[in-house]
């Protein structure tokens, strides 16, 4: 099938579709409480990228969440409280996240949820991150499914909804669904995103050059002007900021959409600026710039 990529392009109306109005009343609760589920003994910067993405989509915009909650594993939470003031951090299991009591409690209490950035792939962890993901998905909340998590789904036993958007790279994509997405066109991959999507229920974001965004039925290509975004972590903050607009009331695949394409307008400007010199932080600290000029504020 033929896809009419120019009509599916994501552009700055994505991002004004999913940045919601804020009124004199606002308080940091009903702007949106997000809930980060990362970081292992192996990785500890992720989470607290991913975390600090929704908390400047917040300040710069008022679209991110008012209220973000990271919990990490006991051994690396001391860390990540070390990486900004504005994160409140829980720990979530000694190592590797566990699933208990304190984490139902906190997504229930939750408007999105973004997990996997950084919690390692080992069996108990994944077996772990599933039951959280079901739990999710039992409850209907949003969720932002991303790294590690992707590589839980094979463990889940429930059936995933338009509430979770699941953000697979090519060598993940493989994994979910059997087929090497490296080198294909951008028709087969569109064919192959909307494909998924109908089959787990879940929207689906399919990183790449061209990022296409799907619910199954709408879909959307973001088209970056540079590769200078492909170093480790950028990832884990395009979940933070997916995250973040997901909180505050943008449906998933709208928050995916506005995620995408604002993660690659940092890219191309900070390309210009810097060059390929670009680490996540940079992209964290750009965010606020960015998103300036889209600010909404309710009468």
């Amino acid at each position: 099938m033929r896809y009419d990529v120019k009509e599916m392009l994501a552009g700055s109306d994505d991002i004004r579709r999913a940045t919601q109005a804020k009124g004199p009343n606002t308080n940091k609760i009903n702007r949106g409480v997000l809930v980060v589920i990362a970081g292992s003994k192996d990785y500890h910067g992720a989470p607290a990228l991913a975390a600090n993405a929704a908390q400047n989509v917040i300040a710069a915009l008022r679209v991110g969440a008012g209220y973000v909650i990271a919990y990490i594993p006991g051994t690396v939470a001391p860390i990540v409280r070390m990486q900004s003031p504005a994160i409140v951090v829980s720990a979530l299991g000694k190592e590797n996240i566990v699933f208990n009591e304190n984490i139902r409690r906190a997504i229930d209490k939750s408007n999105a949820i973004a997990i996997g950035m950084g919690i390692g792939i080992d069996r108990r962890t994944r077996l772990e991150t599933a039951r959280i993901i079901d739990f999710c998905s039992l409850r209907n909340k949003k969720i932002v499914i991303d790294a590690g998590a992707v590589r839980s789904m094979q463990y889940t036993k429930e059936r995933l909804n338009l509430n979770a958007v699941i953000t697979p790279q090519d060598s993940e994509f493989e994994l979910l669904y059997g087929t090497d997405m490296s080198g294909r066109t951008i028709d087969a991959r569109i064919s192959a995103a909307v494909r998924l999507s109908r089959t787990i229920g879940a929207v689906v974001l399919l990183k790449g050059h061209e990022t296409v965004i799907t619910d199954g039925r709408r879909v959307k290509v973001n088209r970056a002007k540079t590769s200078a975004l492909a170093t480790m972590g950028t990832g884990d903050v395009l979940s933070g900021i997916i995250g973040g607009y997901a909180a505050t009331g943008a449906d998933t695949f709208e928050a995916a959409v506005a995620g995408a394409h604002l993660h690659s307008v940092i890219g191309d400007f900070l390309a210009k600026r810097m060059g390929n010199h670009i680490i996540s932080t940079d992209v964290v600290e750009s965010i606020p710039s960015a998103l300036k000029r889209f600010d909404v504020t309710a009468r």
